[in-house]
């Protein structure tokens, strides 16, 4: 009997233990615990602030009920609401374990985003805190708070519940990006004109320009193949709807081939003015086959020259460089008689 005694000891201290947790989580002192990394209300957030180990910076406000990275660029709103999803759920699971402790400091103090998040329009942020990496099993967060200015005494564990997988990842700091990604987001109310000039091919190049509420002038930028006959003021329409939320795939601004290729003719060429005067011009570019090219060689086995699936673009007057997909600008890609006739077919309509 003796010999089992250990073992009676550990479950009648594991017992206790599992008591003492309940009651306290009933006396509500873990539940205040549970909740120590996370704001009361995201609806109340109005500025956050991530620094990095690098002191990359991310300082997110509000402007015109927009929210702006850095002062500088409007952000992107799934990251927005991935952000601010986290700040609001992220739950303690437990301290980390002593015999962890100081190799989890020590790690917070070489990799981590320090994070700030005021409510209210508070001068004193509601929450400070430091993102670490993650658990063992990757479902869990290190993450350290700051009271008063001061770290806390112990980092946690913390997670948010339902979510696999751990955190950092949605405390992004890099400026490239947060920056929101759309580049033409119009109605066909707010378009006073556009133009779409294919550099290769003047026949499909044309330019729309409103002459009343609902209807707009098509013409061919060279007169020359002017189509003399009714086009559709249907497809007129149909096809400017398609302007409504238009993104590129990603910036490339540290692309080698950035200079070099804006200084080149660019495949196309859209122009949009809108009704507020502002001219909204994209260039885009073919992209020479590089190694994400999904189709290197034609349907014959000849090695292509171009991606067929993505092409480079200079926007916001050539100051940025962008890598956008055909599955998402091809439906923008139409020739002047598509007007006057279904897209693709020959015969008039």
């Amino acid at each position: 009997m003796k010999r089992f005694l250990p073992f009676v000891i550990i479950i009648v201290l594991l017992g206790a233990a599992a008591a003492w947790f309940i009651l306290q989580k009933q006396h509500g002192t873990f539940e205040k615990e549970e909740n120590a990394f996370a704001v009361a209300d995201k609806k109340d957030i109005t500025k956050v602030i991530l620094v990095d180990a690098d002191n990359k910076r991310i300082e997110l406000t509000q402007a015109k009920g927009v929210w702006m990275v850095n002062n500088k660029y409007a952000a992107r709103e799934d990251l927005v609401v991935s952000l601010f999803d986290v700040l609001a759920r992220v739950t303690t699971l437990c301290p980390v374990p002593r015999a962890g402790h100081d190799y989890v400091v020590r790690s917070l103090l070489e990799k981590h985003v320090k994070v700030e998040v005021y409510s209210n329009n508070s001068k004193d942020p509601e929450q400070v805190y430091y993102v670490g990496g993650p658990t063992a099993d990757g479902n869990g967060t290190y993450m350290l708070r700051v009271i008063d200015g001061t770290p806390d005494t112990r980092p946690y564990i913390t997670y948010i519940p339902g979510v696999k997988g751990y955190l950092t990842p949605r405390y992004l700091t890099d400026e490239e990006m947060w920056r929101n990604r759309v580049v033409f987001k119009y109605t066909p109310e707010n378009i006073k004109s556009l133009t779409l000039e294919y550099t290769g091919d003047e026949q499909k190049s044309f330019t729309l320009n409103r002459i009343s509420k609902d209807s707009f002038s098509l013409l061919p930028l060279d007169q020359k193949f002017t189509i003399n006959q009714a086009y559709q003021q249907r497809y007129v329409r149909d096809y400017l709807g398609f302007y409504s939320s238009i993104s590129i795939e990603t910036f490339d601004n540290t692309n080698p081939a950035k200079d070099s290729t804006i200084h080149t003719t660019p495949y196309c060429i859209f122009t949009i003015t809108g009704t507020d005067g502002v001219v909204n011009r994209l260039n885009m570019f073919y992209m020479p086959i590089n190694r994400r090219s999904k189709m290197p060689f034609d349907t014959k086995g000849n090695a292509m020259t171009y991606d067929v699936d993505r092409y480079y673009a200079a926007i916001n007057n050539d100051k940025d460089f962008a890598v956008v997909q055909y599955y998402v600008f091809g439906k923008l890609l139409r020739s002047y008689e598509d007007f006057f006739f279904k897209p693709g077919s020959t015969g008039k309509k």
